[in-house]
């Protein structure tokens, strides 16, 4: 299974030019507002009617030589920023229109078996959003197309609807896009990432790939976050060999994220006895203009970004030990 994209799409503001290429995975679009990803989307679904270009799956043409597929020919599930559900339906209903099995499976998957007789005016925006990633997932769709399907839902909820989403992608074996702001659920939610920028994919590949090799100012802010798994309790939060200080509130596992800019750096222990320091090595540097990004190994692996100025005040280089300090406000818990 396999969906190729090679289209135009012509705005007053910019150009959409995308060119990707999306297997039997999930692959996350990312971008600044205005990038033209919910566009993309919508080029993919064949509602934009100006769109130029190719669209295939698995050979069959979507959109070429100026010849577009409808949207209800194609085998698709769409789940809307607006989720669109049909007023005058219930829960039930409204899962059920298109469905190519019993509506009740994914009714029961996402957890609104005690909502199936409401109507979308008695929904929170939460349970409106899970009713339609349910309505998407039961259609059996060859392709599935999510925009922001997470925004509106309870951060309390969110780690469970990422959940249930990734395991009904698992289930399903199809190219699946998902569009979000959220940098942990970039690196957690899809296989890829695709970096969208002024209507033109500027990378694309692994979290890991992105973070360490990033191509473009907005990558490195974007996904240049630490991230760790961590389990999360009152002594504060174990990552790895250390247990860091968080003001977060949360307990069990977790997501942790610090970003480069909130790592300190120093030739000696910091004074003041910070909650979050220890001992590393600089493993290596990466200098782009006026700021570098370190690589720090120790009890927790972390990558520092640092101007050249400030790194030549430390006075260390490749292989010197440092000490790294790290503010307990910029360690960021996400329950996972």
């Amino acid at each position: 299974m396999s969906l190729e994209v090679d289209i135009t799409l012509e705005r007053e503001v910019y150009s959409l030019q995308a060119r990707l290429s999306v297997g039997q995975e999930t692959v996350v679009i990312v971008g600044p507002n205005g990038a033209g990803k919910s566009t993309l989307l919508r080029c993919i679904a064949g509602l934009e009617p100006s769109t130029a270009g190719e669209v295939n799956l698995n050979g069959t043409p979507w959109l070429a030589h100026g010849s577009s597929l409808p949207t209800e020919m194609r085998s698709l599930g769409m789940v809307f920023q607006d989720d669109l559900l049909l007023p005058h339906r219930d829960v039930e209903s409204n899962i059920a229109l298109g469905a190519a099995g019993d509506p009740r499976t994914w009714i029961d998957r996402f957890d609104l078996t005690h909502l199936r007789n409401r109507y979308p005016a008695e929904l929170s925006g939460g349970e409106r959003q899970r009713t339609a990633i349910a309505r998407a997932c039961a259609r059996h769709p060859a392709v599935m197309l999510l925009d922001e399907p997470l925004s509106a839902v309870d951060v309390e909820r969110r780690p469970m609807l990422r959940r249930q989403i990734q395991d009904a992608l698992a289930g399903f074996r199809i190219p699946a896009l998902i569009v979000t702001h959220d940098p942990a659920e970039s690196a957690t939610l899809g296989d890829r990432i695709a970096v969208l920028e002024n209507g033109v994919i500027t990378q694309i590949g692994p979290a890991e790939t992105l973070t360490s090799h990033p191509r473009s100012a907005y990558v490195a802010e974007l996904v240049g976050l630490n991230l760790y798994q961590g389990i999360a309790s009152e002594k504060g939060v174990r990552v790895g060999e250390a247990v860091l200080a968080s003001s977060d509130q949360a307990s069990g596992p977790v997501f942790v994220t610090i970003h480069p800019r909130a790592v300190s750096v120093h030739k000696r222990r910091p004074e003041g006895s910070p909650r979050n320091a220890w001992l590393g090595t600089i493993v290596s540097t990466d200098t782009t203009f006026d700021l570098v990004r370190m690589s720090i190994g120790g009890p927790v692996t972390i990558t520092a970004t640092v101007t050249s100025d400030g790194l030549a005040a430390v006075g260390a280089t490749t292989g010197d030990p440092v000490w790294v300090s790290v503010k307990a406000s910029e360690v960021r818990l996400q329950p996972r």
